[in-house]
């Protein structure tokens, strides 16, 4: 099916099941912070932890949507 007519769903469902939704991963841990725990000040040091807990939830939860969809979550749809 030509790229131009699949639905966003489909495209979803299509990446999902590429070897490309691996490069999507590798792209989100890209963005993540990469900022030691422990800073220079308490208030940094919290700032720091509550963004990585929120980038490790958000990476993680999009591992497990990716799974999600190859297992069908998308076809159930309507």
């Amino acid at each position: 099916m030509p790229e131009e007519n699949q639905s966003l769903v489909q495209k979803k469902i299509a990446l999902a099941n590429s070897e490309q939704a691996s490069v999507v991963i590798e792209l989100l841990k890209d963005c993540m912070l990469h900022s030691p725990i422990v800073a220079k000040t308490e208030w940094e040091t919290i700032v720091n932890a509550i963004t990585l807990e929120v980038q490790g939830t958000m990476l993680k939860n999009m591992v497990d949507y990716l799974e999600d969809i190859r297992k069908g979550k998308l076809y159930e749809v309507k």
